[in-house]
């Protein structure tokens, strides 16, 4: 008779172990659930590109032909620009350098197209007449002599 109440005992323990449990977790996640803010800004967000992308200004395969033809300096969204981030060029972040950027000019130099309309040589060009990736510049930086002195 001990053991049978002993047994039934752990198995009501642990019955009600479990009901407490769920109940608590059901309560957790039903307040926790109240605190999350609503999701409109983001449902007006999806809802305003799914508008543009239905009812754009121009179709898909126009806007692939536009940007083929003017290519991608045409729009200022897509357009390639100059990053202001230097830390790759400052290196590894345990041995940092300093980085000197040269002048910046306020006037672009002409492009190649540019240059030729013009009857001037481009400026980006080789002087030494080598045009493949491999050639030399011709004003090669001297190399620094080790700092053991080459022992």
């Amino acid at each position: 008779m001990l053991l049978t109440i002993g047994v039934v005992s752990v198995f009501l323990l642990l019955g009600v172990k479990f009901v407490l449990d769920s109940y608590y977790l059901d309560m957790t996640e039903t307040y926790e659930h109240t605190l999350i803010p609503p999701t409109t800004l983001r449902d007006e967000t999806k809802k305003e590109q799914l508008d543009k992308v239905e009812h754009g200004q121009i179709p898909v395969s126009a806007a692939m032909q536009m940007l083929v033809s003017k290519g991608r300096e045409a729009d200022p969204e897509i357009a390639p620009q100059q990053s202001e981030d230097l830390d790759p060029l400052k290196g590894w972040a345990k041995l940092k350098r300093e980085v000197t950027l040269p002048p910046q000019t306020t006037a672009p130099a002409p492009t190649t197209n540019e240059a030729a309309d013009a009857g001037v040589a481009p400026t980006n060009a080789p002087a030494n007449g080598a045009t493949d990736a491999g050639a030399a510049p011709h004003h090669a930086a001297p190399h620094a002599a080790p700092k053991d002195g080459g022992k």
